[in-house]
């Protein structure tokens, strides 16, 4: 893997840029929002430990959603996490710098997230890959378009050997991207996400250089039909 720093990268209708402070708050308001973080943002382990519940009991699984969403939706208690993200960022470490904020090509329109970060296991060349979009901009196909670019610089430039990431088996719209991109699925796992008075289950994907250079090749006018 190169040590190299982040840099804004740019698609044909999206500017993928290095975070600032600037657009935090609208991205913080697209995430309070419980149709995206609900398959974005799992609840944290702090909140499990602290209040002495179970991931592996829906009614824990719950009560741990509903302090952590009460602490989500509160700016000045999030504010200082975003103050860190973006010094993180300035500093180049290497827990956050492979963020981007995703804007509308030319404009000062923030729509969404997408980051490339370590995975628990701290190997620095093997990644995780997440993003969300504002939902008055989904279905037009804008995370696949950063996606594609955002993995051609990490695995071209940066050079990254692995991605393993995953999606919740009911939310398709990220599983599919997946998909696109070439990763192959690898299993399912039981997950923190719950819908009613259900655990889900992620299904779980990997990706390396080979399989996203060498996936089926989807010109984007007719991706933009799906996503």
């Amino acid at each position: 893997m190169n040590s190299i720093n982040s840099k804004n990268i740019y698609t044909d209708r999206l500017d993928l840029r290095i975070p600032t402070m600037k657009e935090q708050h609208r991205l913080w308001e697209i995430l309070s929002n419980e149709e995206i973080n609900k398959f974005y943002f799992p609840t944290p382990d702090r909140i499990f430990k602290k209040n002495n519940l179970s991931k592996d009991n829906i009614s824990d699984l719950k009560k741990a959603r509903k302090i952590f969403m009460e602490q989500l939706q509160d700016w000045p208690r999030q504010q200082p996490f975003y103050e860190k993200k973006i010094e993180s960022i300035n500093n180049q470490e290497d827990s956050q710098k492979f963020t981007w904020s995703i804007f509308l090509k030319d404009t000062d329109i923030v729509i969404g997230q997408m980051t490339c970060q370590p995975k628990d296991n701290n190997i620095k060349d093997i990644r995780d890959v997440g993003w969300f979009i504002d939902p008055n901009y989904q279905g037009k196909g804008y995370a696949t378009e950063a996606a594609l670019a955002i993995l051609d610089f990490m695995f071209n430039e940066v050079e990254i050997s692995d991605i393993f990431t995953g999606a919740a088996e009911i939310n398709p719209s990220s599983w599919k991207i997946m998909e696109k991109l070439g990763f192959e699925f690898t299993g399912y796992k039981k997950s923190t996400y719950f819908k009613d008075d259900k655990i889900l289950i992620l299904k779980e994907y990997h990706g390396n250089k080979e399989l996203f250079l060498n996936r089926t090749t989807v010109k984007f006018k007719n991706i933009r039909k799906h996503f």
